[in-house]
């Protein structure tokens, strides 16, 4: 996808991807009936690496392989996760605003008796974190006690202009978010079997959840990763071509 359309955020993909392929291939997002509150939600709100998430789709069999090349094209993929594709639960983009729709969707668990039985997953960036909205959210969240929700960060270091650190402070996120009363658990965002553990463990959790799985932007391609880029330039491209 990356090769076909230059403009898809191949870094950004490549960090979340192994946290996609634990949810959906490891633990299995679970359904119970017809209602929405009868099944377990995946959002990914940081939206821009919706390529990581369509390749897994693909994989499923959910979308074709063939349709991944129509990334941002007229009629084809969206640059970003539109809930009208198949096994796309949300539209996202707008940074900032997954963990308000999750906090929606478990109080209407919680209303409809269903918040121990399903789970809502929502991807965020640490980049994303800038967001004040992503707090307000989250003080909500453990306010009504929403012990559904499972956010999980994808620490790569980076952000739209350049490192997170040089852009804006996040200070100590574990005590950050235990601050606002929810439990933290630090995995390695690239190890299926701590990814695993610390979704079993939020699955025993009488609170909400978040887990900092830290990662490497573009992790795979060795040219992305010593950068910390995000697109595929046209020699790589080429090369990859061939």
């Amino acid at each position: 996808m990356g090769v076909v359309e230059k403009s898809v955020h191949v870094g950004a993909s490549l960090s979340v991807l192994d946290i996609l392929v634990t949810l959906y291939f490891g633990r299995g997002l679970r359904k119970t009936g017809s209602r929405p509150t009868e099944r377990d939600w995946l959002i990914l709100s940081k939206g821009h690496a919706v390529p990581a998430l369509y390749a897994v789709l693909a994989e499923m069999g959910l979308i074709s392989e063939e349709k991944l090349d129509s990334i941002r094209a007229i009629d084809g993929l969206e640059g970003h996760p539109d809930f009208t594709t198949e096994g796309v639960d949300v539209s996202t983009g707008s940074l900032g605003q997954g963990l308000s729709i999750a906090a929606g969707i478990a109080y209407a668990m919680r209303l409809d008796g269903t918040e121990d039985r399903h789970k809502v997953y929502v991807i965020l960036g640490d980049g994303e974190l800038d967001e004040g909205q992503v707090w307000e959210a989250a003080a909500t969240v453990t306010h009504l006690g929403l012990r559904s929700v499972v956010a999980i960060v994808d620490v790569n270091g980076f952000q739209l202009d350049g490192p997170v650190e040089a852009i804006k402070t996040k200070g100590d996120l574990v005590l950050r978010w235990r601050s606002l009363g929810w439990s933290v658990i630090e995995v390695d965002g690239h190890d299926y079997e701590m990814l695993l553990s610390a979704l079993g463990a939020a699955d025993q959790e009488k609170r909400p959840t978040v887990i900092l799985a830290y990662t490497r932007r573009g992790k795979g391609l060795g040219f992305l990763e010593a950068s910390g880029g995000q697109h595929i330039d046209r020699k790589h491209a080429e090369r990859f071509a061939e």
